[in-house]
């Protein structure tokens, strides 16, 4: 039976919705102005705060070890093969871990990564999504918020566009809710050029734009044992992360290494010193990072090279304590020169340690056009070994 109100009925209704809504503008405005500081709260996890609304065991820190069964290995991984395991370990070490895009479960991932889990861990936990990177992300939002520690696949870099309002949302969830709610989903995102072909969409980095993307974390490693240590850090965080991973390091020798176990980490925001020097520094990261060793060592140069292994948050300490060694400074990058985040570290190094300077800061990137299909023509807008060689042999001899 509809019941409908009486005139008098709804006269009471209005005043006492309007005595509501007069109470709280009343006791809005009797609050005391914030403290100023507080506009910088909270944009990430901060340790000595704990969530003051939801009850997310993520946020609770995670035994340092555990018993595994997976055993650890002297035999050298590909990329793509530590990626794997380090999955699988978490998954079997946090039962919240949920893995899910297109075909991610089924085919196992565009690129292997998660090729055998559906078997291991069923529908449940891994399992495939519609072509909707919007809904694919969206998705993992409220999952996370609800507790849960979602792993969502990004085919290729240039797939997260159509995602972006989402990715934005999330990484100010915390910062918008006063330390209220979080949503530390890990996503999984292959970048860069191929082996032997480019295009404008499947070999997009564009990591700066991340960089500006506010609340997110960004990992990028360039080898198989950085990537384990770098995943398994974000998989145990407690911020949205992206996690990108250059599909020509996937099996590549350079990024070949031992598999460190099933509880190591690094930590974010510490860049590895590859290489030892003191005529220059090289910063760089992922497969650039590779091709910038190459070139050293076919200058027989005495230089540092950085790795800078994560680009939010990035290790200003020790790229500028390099700098005030070396003097002088090369940075390599695969995302496009203008606007790139070498941009961003050139600019902290003029302002930080200019007087430590003996040449003008070097940057190599990627030409401001998109990727060619065409090998050839790859290689000439995406920095090459010849590129970063010759650049290095200007700056020494500045």
């Amino acid at each position: 039976v509809t019941k409908i109100l009486s005139e008098n009925d709804w006269k009471k209704l209005e005043a006492v919705t309007l005595k509501e809504v007069n109470d709280a503008k009343e006791n809005a405005l009797a609050q005391s102005e914030p403290e100023v500081n507080s506009a910088r709260s909270f944009v990430f996890f901060e340790k000595s705060y704990e969530l003051q609304v939801t009850s997310n065991e993520l946020e609770k820190k995670q035994p340092a070890t555990r018993n595994s069964q997976l055993e650890t290995t002297s035999v050298r991984l590909t990329m793509i093969e530590a990626i794997r395991r380090t999955l699988e370990s978490e998954m079997q070490f946090n039962n919240k871990i949920l893995l899910f895009g297109e075909d991610v479960a089924v085919k196992g991932g565009v690129h292997g990564a998660t090729v055998d889990l559906l078997k291991k861990y069923g529908r449940e936990r891994i399992f495939d999504t519609s072509l909707s990177e919007e809904g694919i992300i969206g998705r993992a939002v409220g999952m996370s918020l609800a507790g849960l520690k979602p792993i969502p696949e990004i085919q290729f870099r240039k797939y997260a566009d159509p995602a972006t309002e989402q990715i934005n949302n999330c990484g100010t969830i915390r910062w918008r809710t006063n330390n209220n709610f979080s949503a530390p989903l890990v996503v999984r995102i292959p970048v860069g050029v191929g082996k032997k072909t480019g295009d404008p969409w499947h070999s997009v980095i564009g990591e700066a734009i991340f960089a500006h993307t506010l609340g997110w974390r960004i990992a990028f490693p360039s080898n198989a044992e950085d990537a384990v240590g770098l995943l398994r850090s974000a998989l145990r965080g407690n911020d949205p992360t992206m996690f990108f991973e250059h599909r020509t390091l996937y099996d590549s020798l350079q990024a070949r290494r031992n598999y460190p176990g099933d509880d190591f980490e690094i930590s974010f925001g510490v860049a590895n010193v590859v290489q030892s020097g003191i005529n220059a520094t090289i910063i760089s990261w992922g497969e650039m990072l590779h091709r910038s060793v190459e070139a050293a060592k076919q200058l027989n140069a005495n230089v540092d090279i950085i790795d800078l292994r994560t680009i939010i948050p990035w290790d200003k300490e020790t790229v500028l304590n390099s700098i005030k060694k070396t003097g002088k400074c090369l940075l390599v990058h695969e995302d496009q020169i203008t606007g790139g985040f070498g941009a961003e570290i050139s600019a902290t190094i003029a302002q930080e340690a200019f007087h430590f300077l003996d040449a003008p800061i070097v940057r190599v990137a990627t030409s401001d056009n998109p990727i060619p299909y065409n090998l050839g023509l790859m290689e000439s807008v995406v920095p090459c070994v010849e590129k970063i060689k010759s650049a290095l042999e200007k700056l020494l001899l500045f």
